[in-house]
């Protein structure tokens, strides 16, 4: 039997190396780089439609949150991990600063897909829940209409979920709320079926 291959731990220096000078994203998990796979047309609406509304209303309510989509890192020094989540929302002015990564979101979106949910509801959930920061994580599903969102509380992490279109999600730390008609405008499922 032969002595197993190990494999390679990348330093920080090198993953940003390989990512920005690669044409796919790849996620960094404390010295291994994971490439990322692309996404389907809904996967990008709702994604945008989020964006979308996030930006409008936090402009509408003169914050100085921004929110980023999809090719914006998150850094979680705890874990020593960088991720690319499909939308995320600074109010930092530290993260205004940085062009590369956000390390003090406010609320992080992930687009659920076929190959990511299982990865985004255990292991980027509980890396997610190490940012002092984080008030909100919102899954969305891409092929039914059902949003978690997970608050932060006094008590702990409580989470919430949204399965009808007429559903508001309040973001009351973030004085906005969002409709999950909006953020599934224009999404069809019937070519998934």
């Amino acid at each position: 039997m032969g002595i197993p291959k190990l494999a390679h731990y990348y330093t920080f220096q090198e993953y940003l190396a390989i990512d920005e000078s690669s044409e796919l994203r790849n996620e960094y998990h404390d010295g291994s780089i994971i490439a990322m796979a692309g996404s389907s047309k809904n996967h990008n609406i709702i994604s945008g439609n989020t964006f979308s509304d996030l930006l409008i209303k936090l402009r509408g309510k003169g914050k100085k949150c921004t929110p980023f989509i999809s090719d914006i890192r998150v850094q979680i020094l705890s874990k020593n991990h960088y991720y690319y989540p499909d939308v995320v929302v600074s109010c930092d002015e530290a993260d205004a600063k940085n062009q590369k990564w956000v390390s003090s979101p406010t609320l992080v979106v992930e687009v659920l897909s076929d190959s990511t949910a299982t990865k985004d509801m255990s292991t980027k959930l509980l890396s997610y829940f190490q940012l002092p920061s984080l008030e909100y994580y919102m899954l969305i599903a891409q092929d039914a209409v059902t949003i978690h969102l997970y608050e932060k509380t006094a008590a702990g992490w409580e989470v919430k979920l949204f399965t009808d279109k007429a559903n508001e999600i309040l973001l009351p730390k973030m004085d906005i709320s969002l409709f999950v008609k909006d953020l599934y405008e224009e999404v069809s499922w019937e070519e998934n079926l």
